[in-house]
C-alpha cells in the first residue's frame, strides 16, 4: 500500500494541468514549485493534491472538470504518439503502453469481443484497504474523462460515444452529470473499470496521421519506459495477494507464494532486494484495514479480528496494541467521531 503510493507516479505535466485548472477557477493552487518537464511526483503526493483541489471546489466532478481541459503539452510524448496513429483503433490497440510515463497507475489491458473492445484497469490494494477513497474516484474519473476528451480531439469526429461504462468508484449522489458529461450509460461500484467501445467506432480516422513521425517518438518513449522502474507493478501485485490472503484467512508468505505461481524463496528474496519484507507488508495492510474495520460500529471486536484472519481475538488485540499502542476498543473511544 505503501509501496504502490510511494513508488506509482504521475508526470510533471499532470501538476501544470491542476495549477491551470485552479487558475482558471479562482481555486488556491496545490502546486508549489515549477517541476522540470521529466520530474515525477509520487502518486501519494498526487493525490494530496487532487483532495486539496476537491475540498475548495466542493463539487461532484472534479474529474471529470479537470480531464475536459487537457491538451497534448500536459501528457507529453505519449500524446503526440497517439496523435499519429492512423485510426482509433491503433489507439486503443497500441497506446496504452506509453500511459505510464504520464499516469503510472494500475496498468491497463484491451479486450475484444465479437461486437465491442473494452479497457480495464482495476482497483489498488490501498484503496481496498480504505485509504484515499475520494481522492481516488477523482483520480479514476480525471482518467476516463482525459481518455474520452483526448479522443474526440484526435477524431476526424468529435461525435465520439462510448458504448457504456463500468466505474470502480462509489456511485456518486449526481448520476446524471456523469452521464451527461460522457454523454452513455454509466455504472458504479465495480471491481473493476471498463470502457466499452463499438468496433465500429475503431475505424474512425485520426485527423493528422504521421506514420514517419509515429516512429522515431515510440523509440523514444521506449527509452523513457525503460528507465521507469518495474518493481511498482511487482510490489503491487504482492500487495494484491496479501489482501487476498486475509480474505482467504491464510495471511502466509506461502499462501502469497503460491498464489503469485513462484516459490516462497523467490518471494522473499524479491522483496528483501527492494528493502522490503512480507511480515512488513502484511502488517500494514492489516493496520489500515483494522482501522478502517474500527470505525464501521456495526462490527465487533471479534468480528474485526476475524475479518483480519486472526483465529484468536487476544492475538488481535496484542498486535494491534502493539502498532497503535492503544487497544482496539480504547482506538475505537478515541475516534467516536470518524465512527459510522
Amino acid at each position: 500500500m505503501k509501496s504502490f503510493l510511494s513508488l506509482k507516479s504521475v508526470g510533471s505535466g499532470m501538476t501544470r494541468l491542476l495549477d491551470d485548472f485552479c487558475e482558471i477557477n479562482l481555486l488556491n493552487s496545490p502546486v508549489k514549485q515549477q517541476y522540470g518537464i521529466n520530474e515525477r511526483i509520487t502518486f501519494g503526493r498526487w493525490l494530496e493534491k487532487l483532495g486539496f483541489v476537491n475540498q475548495q471546489y466542493k463539487k461532484e466532478g472534479l474529474g471529470l472538470d479537470i480531464g475536459a481541459i487537457i491538451n497534448p503539452s500536459y501528457i507529453g510524448i505519449a500524446a503526440y504518439i497517439s496523435n499519429s496513429f492512423s485510426n482509433l483503433g491503433d489507439i486503443i490497440a497500441h497506446s496504452f503502453k506509453y500511459n505510464k510515463i504520464w499516469y503510472n497507475y494500475m496498468p491497463p489491458t484491451v479486450v475484444y469481443s465479437e461486437k465491442e473492445a473494452y479497457v480495464s484497469w482495476g482497483r489498488p490494494a490501498y484503496f481496498q484497504a480504505g485509504l484515499y477513497i475520494q481522492e481516488t474516484a477523482i483520480s479514476e474519473e480525471l482518467q476516463v474523462a482525459i481518455f474520452y476528451t483526448r479522443l474526440k480531439q484526435i477524431s476526424d469526429d468529435q461525435e465520439i460515444r462510448f458504448s457504456r461504462i463500468k466505474l470502480a468508484i462509489p456511485r456518486p449522489k449526481n448520476v446524471a452529470l456523469y452521464q451527461q458529461f460522457f454523454q452513455c450509460p454509466i455504472e458504479f461500484d465495480h471491481r473493476y473499470t471498463k470502457i466499452y467501445i463499438d468496433l465500429a467506432l475503431l475505424e474512425r480516422k485520426v485527423k493528422k496521421p504521421d506514420p514517419v513521425l509515429l516512429e522515431i517518438l515510440k523509440k523514444q518513449a521506449d527509452e523513457t519506459l525503460r528507465s521507469l522502474s518495474s518493481e511498482d507493478s511487482f510490489v503491487e501485485t504482492v500487495n494484491q495477494n496479501i489482501l487476498l490472503s486475509i480474505q482467504h484467512h491464510n495471511a502466509t508468505v506461502d499462501y502469497v507464494a503460491q498464489k503469485m505461481n513462484i516459490s516462497t524463496r523467490v518471494l522473499q528474496n524479491y522483496l528483501k532486494f527492494q528493502n522490503l519484507s512480507f511480515q512488513n507488508m502484511l502488517t500494514q495492510i492489516r493496520i489500515q484495514l483494522a482501522q478502517q474495520y474500527l470505525k464501521d460500529s456495526k462490527l465487533s471486536i471479534l468480528e474485526v479480528s476475524f475479518l483480519l484472519a486472526y483465529h484468536e481475538q487476544t492475538s488481535f488485540n496484542r498486535a494491534f496494541k502493539k502498532w497503535t499502542g492503544s487497544s482496539p476498543s480504547r482506538w475505537r473511544e478515541l475516534h467516536a467521531h470518524a465512527i459510522t
